[in-house]
């Protein structure tokens, strides 16, 4: 290799982007097909990328060029940091990236292919989530938590094994744990996170079990049984991070008939954002074998941007399919001429931020009268809803992602613990939920974000905060978002052109005029 800086970022970056392009298509095909094969082969191409970064050679060269501090100018510093912590995010030996790559494909299967069984029958997430959302029957909710966590018991034993072996690559690059490699090669200070959310944690307690005494009224009337009779399955969705419907409020019946696709491109045409070439390469519709979450995917950072989606006519799908198109503008609108090695958002919680707040405008009074097409008075009385739902949104999701930010940190500070245990402390804890009677099940496992998307929930907690301080700066300069050309202008200019020139403390700054401030988002959280 080259020991001149520019040259080794320019030939890292040429045989780097062959590799990255067969991962993010083995990536999608495996998601959208769900087949044996096309999760082998992303299986491979994941193993290929991890060895690229692994080099010992190329991570030595990296960190050299990094901590002499010898590039001449922002840009070529920052591009020489990425590559320094992505490489240092991949050490570890070859036995390693075969471990686990072998167990995250193996994971991977289980979850893309598995559908509960419920009365005998095998039903979607969709389903389940309907079942959760609406019904009034505890025995019908009950069946059908309960057949939703059972992928949990499928998965459970992979999981600890993952996380020993992402914690043995970790221990042998000097960190404590694979919690804190991630969080430090991710740039985020891990003692400034765990202050902050314990701050978050005493600003949303009170708030937040005053919220849930009146939830826990309504929804024991909902169900027609006592406070004190509550179990985790009557609060709306499978881990209670979204807020219950506790009855007598139909939203989804103004999604009826809608057109969720036109709606969207409707929605992002009118803030001079251009979605149709996402969509017409996105997977937008439920099917056997495909991944039932969402996501969006930027194949190539050369406009390859791709979403994945279930869509059901309802409030949740519009509100994901926003957020996945929220991810896909951001890429999209990336200078191309920037590097491809800088090509992406600052971080992850920078993408997210926007995502949220495209997502939120399902709750804006004037997309819902002036997109959705709802009449004055429907709207007086949703918005009057909403400005209460989107409150108590705030405590839920808050409190949600201090169970799984926590839970993370423990699994790995000890993954032969007893996780059932611990996962059910935090719980009720932070949401306030009792652990079912005589259930004794590896629940945790059942989220996939666990396993396959770990240490990420704590990006979207400050891709929210973020969220609140990007929309009063675009509140204050145009007034909002929804139906503005000049503030989706704006976003494209001041937020996504930059793409990843400045790491996201130093991008927060310099688009909204302050550093992260934690207060705008508590402000929302007024009652």
């Amino acid at each position: 290799m080259t020991s001149n800086l520019v040259d080794f970022i320019r030939e890292t970056s040429e045989a780097l982007i062959p590799l990255h392009v067969a991962y993010t298509n083995a990536m999608w095909e495996a998601a959208t097909t769900g087949l044996e094969e096309a999760n082998q082969k992303e299986k491979s191409a994941q193993a290929t990328l991890m060895r690229f970064w692994a080099d010992k050679d190329r991570f030595d060269l990296a960190e050299s060029f990094y901590k002499s501090d010898v590039a001449e100018d922002p840009r070529t510093a920052r591009e020489i940091k990425r590559i320094y912590l992505a490489a240092a995010k991949a050490q570890q030996d070859d036995a390693t990236i075969d471990r686990i790559t072998e167990l995250e494909a193996e994971i991977r299967d289980h979850y893309y292919n598995f559908r509960a069984k419920l009365n005998g029958q095998s039903v979607s997430d969709n389903e389940l989530d309907e079942i959760l959302r609406k019904s009034n029957n505890s025995e019908e909710v009950r069946d059908a938590y309960v057949a939703s966590k059972e992928i949990g018991k499928k998965v459970s034993s992979q999981v600890r094994d993952l996380a020993r072996v992402r914690n043995a690559a970790a221990q042998a690059t000097g960190f404590r744990d694979h919690f804190h490699r991630s969080l430090t090669l991710n740039e985020i200070d891990e003692d400034s996170l765990l202050e902050l959310f314990a701050n978050l944690d005493r600003v949303t307690r009170g708030p937040f079990e005053s919220y849930k005494a009146d939830l826990d009224k309504a929804l024991a009337g909902k169900f027609g049984i006592a406070v004190d009779k509550l179990d985790p399955w009557h609060y709306g969705d499978r881990f209670f991070q979204t807020v219950p419907d506790p009855g007598g409020l139909d939203i989804d019946q103004h999604y009826a008939g809608v057109d969720l696709v036109e709606l969207a491109t409707r929605t992002f045409d009118a803030m001079g954002l251009e979605v149709r070439d996402i969509i017409n390469r996105s997977d937008l519709f439920p099917r056997d074998g495909k991944n039932q979450h969402a996501f969006c995917l930027d194949l190539d950072r050369e406009g390859d941007i791709r979403t994945l989606n279930n869509l059901e006519p309802n409030m949740k799908w519009m509100t994901t399919l926003l957020h996945e198109l929220g991810h896909g503008v951001y890429d999209k609108y990336i200078d191309r001429e920037i590097p491809w090695i800088l090509r992406t958002p600052p971080h992850t919680l920078s993408t997210e931020a926007i995502a949220i707040m495209m997502g939120s405008l399902t709750s804006n009074e004037i997309w819902l009268h002036e997109f959705l097409g709802l009449p004055e008075v429907t709207v007086d009385n949703l918005v009057r809803h909403f400005k209460e739902r989107d409150r108590a949104g705030g405590l839920v999701f808050t409190r949600w992602v201090l169970v799984m930010t926590n839970f993370e940190r423990m699994m790995y500070a000890d993954p032969d613990s007893d996780l059932d245990d611990i996962w059910w402390d935090l719980v009720e804890k932070y949401q306030g939920l009792s652990r079912p009677k005589d259930r004794r099940a590896p629940d945790w496992a059942a989220k996939y974000h666990i396993p396959l998307v770990p240490v990420y929930y704590q990006n979207y907690e400050l891709g929210m905060l973020i969220h609140a301080q990007l929309e009063a700066k675009l509140t204050q300069e145009f007034g909002g978002l929804v139906g503005n050309e000049a503030a989706g202008a704006w976003l494209i200019e001041n937020v996504f052109r930059s793409g990843n020139l400045q790491d996201w403390e130093a991008h927060v700054k310099s688009v909204s005029g302050e550093p992260l401030n934690p207060d705008y988002f508590v402000k929302t959280l007024d009652g």
